[in-house]
């Protein structure tokens, strides 16, 4: 069995500055600082050029810090590797698609998804679809209504980052 998680961001910005954003070095550096405040993590690569953009950052997390379903299939410490990319910027049809996985090594874990960053009114949007599954037996579908549960908490404190971070540099 796998979880589907739709989640859509709306900003009050135009979609051209948050592409902008979404594509700096800045942007990745000050969200993983903000992450550090609560894990241990760290960006591990920046790149763009031509083909899009390339962002991959780690979050360690204690097994104390997981519900005692997923700790017992989890090591002591367990680091979940992001991986973003950002297509170029379409100026005909104000929008960018892209793609992300988590990458855990240590847990029996798949999860991707997809995003089209659009304009929307006068602001713009970030649409995520992501798709979750965990190999367990038996407790499956439990392990991953608690990642999706989590993602969606992630996602909106990355929400709530981004619009504070676009307010503060446009």
């Amino acid at each position: 069995m796998s979880r589907r998680l739709d989640y859509v961001i709306g900003l009050d910005w135009p979609v051209a500055d948050l592409y902008q954003s979404f594509t700096s070095r800045r942007y990745w550096e000050d969200l993983v600082a903000e992450h550090h405040k609560h894990t241990d993590s760290e960006l591990t690569r920046f790149e763009s050029g031509r083909n899009g953009t390339d962002i991959a950052f780690t979050h360690t997390i204690s097994r104390r810090d997981v519900p005692s379903l997923v700790a017992a299939v989890v090591p002591l410490r367990l680091t979940i590797t992001r991986e973003q990319h950002f297509d170029p910027f379409d100026a005909t049809t104000h929008s960018a698609d892209g793609h992300y996985r988590a990458l855990v090594p240590a847990a029996p874990l798949k999860f991707d998804g997809t995003y089209v960053l659009q304009q929307a009114g006068q602001g713009s949007e970030l649409q995520l679809h992501s798709l979750c599954k965990v190999n367990v037996p038996l407790v499956g579908g439990k392990i991953e209504q608690w990642v999706c549960d989590g993602l969606r908490g992630l996602f909106d404190d990355e929400r709530d980052f981004t619009r504070d971070w676009i307010a503060s540099h446009y």
